[in-house]
């Protein structure tokens, strides 16, 4: 496990693709004084097997010959899926359309939105920002926590996505997951009922500027 403190390793190790868990200070700083990196930042991290967050390029909004362009909504199908200026509730709808809208392409059933996954989602957001970490347990313990004291039975899933600026978008979140192959798995999981999902902004983390936090959970029943 990577553990990173410092903007300069952060950059070394993101572009040597080398998975870390992130534990920036709560100033948005990684040493004090420090002005917080403007490099743009895209990382996932999925329940599916995996323990640490994965980067991704920023070269590009999408990648170029991208294999799972034809799985993402057009503007006109899921609006505002490029839009960063909009409500988050405004965005978290548009990223359900994505989510549901790329399992129809495989024939799966989309996932209806509940209330106590929102729910669960949002803790899991602010966990996150509260202990600083960028894990599906960033404050320790078990992952499922927030669902589990919520009282809901059966198998779960998680996919988390940071990013900054135009890299934070719905629709560049949902094309993030599509090309990391566990997060795609969960998306595609066909067990899945019922989703989750919260988003929340910060003005300044990990020593970066401008950084969305999402949160997708996934339910069985």
């Amino acid at each position: 496990m990577a553990v990173v403190r410092h903007v300069a390793g952060l950059c070394s190790l993101l572009a040597l693709g080398v998975a870390v868990i992130l534990m920036p200070s709560s100033s948005g700083t990684t040493d004090a004084g420090a002005r917080p990196h403007t490099a743009p930042v895209r990382l996932v991290l999925s329940s599916q097997g995996a323990s640490h967050a994965r980067a991704l390029s920023t070269s590009s909004l999408y990648a170029k010959g991208d294999p799972w362009k034809g799985y993402l909504a057009a503007e006109a199908v899921c609006p505002g899926g490029e839009r960063t200026d909009l409500s988050l509730q405004r965005q978290e709808q548009a990223l359900t359309c994505l989510v549901n809208w790329a399992r129809k392409q495989r024939g799966l059933a989309p996932l209806e939105r509940v209330t106590l996954l929102n729910a669960t989602s949002s803790m899991k957001a602010r966990d996150i920002v509260r202990c600083e970490t960028f894990a599906h347990n960033p404050c320790g313990g078990d992952w499922a926590v927030h669902v589990r004291a919520a009282g809901y039975s059966g198998a779960v899933g998680e996919n988390l996505y940071l990013a900054s600026g135009p890299w934070s978008a719905p629709r560049v979140a949902v094309d993030g997951w599509l090309n990391s192959p566990r997060h795609r798995a969960n998306l595609f999981d066909p067990q899945w009922r019922r989703q989750g999902l919260a988003a929340v902004e910060i003005a300044a983390f990990l020593g970066h500027r401008s950084i969305t936090i999402w949160v997708n959970e996934f339910g069985a029943r």
